[in-house]
C-alpha cells in the first residue's frame, strides 16, 4: 500500500470557543436526543488562502438537558488547487476532516458530568452540499 502526504488541504486544529450546558434533570437512557450540526464557512479578506470552518452544534433531551458549542477549524488550501476541487474540500472535506474533534469532545464533555447524561456518542456524519457563508461580524467570540 502507497500512503501519500495531502498538502493541498492542510489542516491546523480546532478551537472549542463556547459551550452552554443547562440540565433540567438526569437523562432518561429511552430519551431520544437531538442533534444539530450546522457547518458554516469564513474567509479571511487577509488570507485568500485560508478558511475557517465554524460548527454550531447543539444536542437537546426536550426536559434533560441542552448542550451548545461553537468550534472554528483553521485550514489552509494550495493556490494551485482548481476552483472545483477547492469547493470539495471546503464543503465537503474540511467539516469531515473536524468532525471527529467535536465528537470527542462532546463524548469526553458528556463522560463527566456523571449520571446527568453519561457518555454521548454522536453517529458519523456526511457533509454535502454548499456551506453558508460568515461574514467578520457574524463569527462566533470566544
Amino acid at each position: 500500500m502507497n500512503v501519500e502526504k495531502q498538502i493541498k488541504l492542510s489542516f491546523h486544529g480546532v478551537d472549542i470557543l463556547n459551550v452552554q450546558f443547562i440540565a433540567e434533570s438526569i437523562l432518561d437512557k429511552n430519551v431520544n436526543v437531538d442533534i444539530i450540526i450546522k457547518p458554516k464557512v469564513f474567509y479571511p479578506v487577509n488570507s485568500p488562502l485560508e478558511f475557517k470552518i465554524i460548527f454550531d452544534t447543539q444536542l437537546k433531551a426536550n426536559g434533560f438537558f441542552e448542550l451548545k458549542l461553537n468550534a472554528v477549524g483553521h485550514f489552509s488550501i494550495s493556490n494551485d488547487v482548481d476552483e472545483e476541487t477547492q469547493k470539495k474540500f471546503i464543503n465537503t472535506n474540511a467539516p469531515a476532516i473536524m468532525f471527529p474533534y467535536v465528537r470527542s469532545f462532546i463524548t469526553t464533555f458528556t463522560s463527566n458530568l456523571g449520571n446527568v447524561t453519561g457518555p454521548l456518542t454522536i453517529p458519523p456524519h456526511f457533509f454535502s452540499g454548499q456551506l453558508e457563508e460568515l461574514t467578520e461580524n457574524s463569527l462566533p467570540k470566544p
